[in-house]
């Protein structure tokens, strides 16, 4: 009997082709949500990254501070001269406000005047009365002697002012002329017993340190085509931390290492950006029948007004917006 033998069939071209077809799906669908996940991991951390950058050079309301500054002279025949100083660079702008030292102010229940209170109970209890006599909130203070004041006043340059008060090494300039005052000239004005009242001194206080800063950042006295504007306001952008260091050790202040890297971007900018932003204020008094003296209720209004005025002048014209953005590149 013969054998018969059946040619045994191979399986069909498809039915080998679908699984491999449905594993190499499986696979691309697999590595391609794993490398998804990872890229949007990455971009996410970028995008984060750009977001913590510009969070880090952008300008808001949070810059805007307020300095109280006392500077007490090392000679006892001086009196010693106060300034709150208000910095804005939402609006550019810097104010500088002599404040009288015969003002009167309450502490602890009693009435004193700004110098007593100083005297007695220190730069914690003035910031604070202060505050409440002008309505306004002071976030550090800054206390500095001869050499302190020195010290700053060499980091910015000589100021150019009309002298207004005779005393040691000062003569009334005539005709408005302005002269340019080395540092121990610049703290005798400002500290001199010999003016007609402390109205006039504070005034003095406030619009020679306006323009200190100005001349700063404009560059100083134009004398030579070697000197630009800007110049000096870019000098002390770039060296921002090595005069922060340099005043921060010659002087007493609250002012902290993490307040300064808080706020570092704003003053560079202000500094290097900005054109004349300082203006120089006096308190206004009125003299009650007791003798003291107290800021007039429309000065403290005007003062408001002239603080925001820029916000609220272009309200409707939007031609300025609350926050500003730093430039691209911040300064170092």
């Amino acid at each position: 009997m013969a054998t018969t033998y059946q040619r045994r069939r191979g399986p069909k071209a498809g039915s080998t082709a679908i699984p491999f077809m449905i594993t190499v799906l499986i696979s691309l669908v697999v590595f391609g949500s794993v490398a998804l996940y990872f890229y949007n991991i990455l971009t996410r951390k970028n995008r984060e990254l750009q977001t913590m950058q510009s969070a880090t050079t952008s300008i808001s309301e949070d810059d805007v501070n307020s300095l109280l500054f006392v500077l007490d002279p090392d000679d006892d025949t001086k009196k010693n001269a106060v300034m709150m100083l208000r910095f804005d660079p939402v609006r550019k702008k810097i104010f500088c406000v002599g404040i009288p030292l015969d003002l009167q102010v309450v502490y602890d229940g009693k009435a004193m005047t700004v110098d007593t209170c100083y005297v007695n109970h220190g730069m914690d209890a003035m910031k604070t009365v202060i505050s409440d006599l002008l309505d306004q909130p002071i976030d550090r203070y800054i206390k500095m002697d001869s050499n302190g004041f020195q010290q700053t006043v060499n980091l910015l340059g000589n100021v150019t002012y009309r002298i207004p008060v005779r005393d040691t090494g000062l003569r009334p300039t005539e005709d408005g002329m302005e002269v340019t005052l080395d540092n121990t000239q610049f703290e005798t004005m400002l500290t001199s017993s010999n003016y007609l009242d402390e109205v006039e001194r504070c005034f003095v206080i406030g619009n020679s340190v306006a323009q200190l800063l100005n001349q700063c950042i404009g560059g100083g006295e134009v004398t030579t085509n070697t000197v630009r504007r800007g110049e000096g306001g870019a000098r002390v952008a770039k060296n921002l931390e090595s005069y922060f260091s340099t005043v921060v050790n010659a002087v007493t202040t609250d002012i902290t290492v993490m307040d300064f890297s808080n706020h570092r971007h704003a003053i560079s900018y202000m500094f290097q950006y900005s054109s004349a932003p300082a203006t120089g204020l006096g308190v206004i008094c009125n003299y009650n029948d007791d003798g003291s003296i107290v800021p007039a209720p429309s000065f403290l209004e005007t003062m408001k007004i002239t603080f925001f005025q820029h916000t609220m002048v272009n309200e409707d014209s939007n031609s300025e917006s609350e926050t500003a953005a730093a430039p691209e590149e911040a300064p170092e």
